[in-house]
């Protein structure tokens, strides 16, 4: 059987911090891995901003509430939950993703969890998995034939530990870093190379 494991923001999705940083009007919310490699010291220092300013998880669903995922997004999970499972793999968390992921049709998902305090304040966040990698390695384990979907460096692992990778639309510094793996612009290219693989002898 064939799983296909998708990253969100960026292929499904819009990212969804530099719009929280607009709306709230704090430009430091904005900073990414870029300026912080370390994902959990970047967690937690925008979970200290948040509440420097008085911010609480309500008000970042409110906005995340406000997106839309990609023009073709959810038709594109559903065409291919007929052919296969599908699994969303994101190091973003389940508490400020549920709105778009209920318009992508709540497929199954693997993220982690953010937990908060009895004001709703964000008190510090849950990893469930040190690396998108692991869900890869362990549908591997089970037997699935694996593809994976990304577009950023956080997806690198989880691309080359699939069977097959795409990197959707990627920075040029993202392709650079992963020069072996093909590039993809659109969903269809996705489906095509699904039915490429479902069509194989196991």
């Amino acid at each position: 059987m064939l799983a296909v494991c998708i990253d969100m923001e960026g292929v499904l999705i819009p990212e969804m911090w530099p719009l929280i940083a607009e709306k709230l009007g704090i430009n430091e919310l904005a900073i990414t891995t870029r300026e912080e490699p370390n994902y959990t010291k970047l967690v937690a220092r925008r979970i200290e901003i948040l509440n420097q300013h008085h911010k609480t998880l309500n008000d970042i669903q409110n906005i995340v509430a406000s997106l839309k995922p990609y023009e073709g997004a959810a038709a594109f999970l559903a065409h291919l939950a007929q052919h296969c499972q599908v699994i969303l793999v994101s190091d973003a968390f389940f508490e400020m993703v549920k709105p778009l992921w209920l318009k992508l049709g709540s497929p199954s998902i693997e993220c982690h969890t953010l937990i908060t305090d009895s004001d709703n304040r964000i008190s510090h966040a849950h990893y469930s998995r040190s690396g998108k990698h692991e869900v890869v390695e362990r549908l591997n384990k089970r037997g699935f034939k694996t593809l994976a979907i990304g577009d950023a460096f956080n997806d690198i692992g989880m691309l080359t530990a699939a069977h097959q990778g795409f990197l959707f639309r990627p920075s040029l510094e993202t392709a650079q870093a992963a020069r072996s793996l093909p590039i993809i612009q659109h969903y269809n290219e996705v489906l095509q190379r699904v039915s490429e693989l479902i069509s194989q002898p196991c």
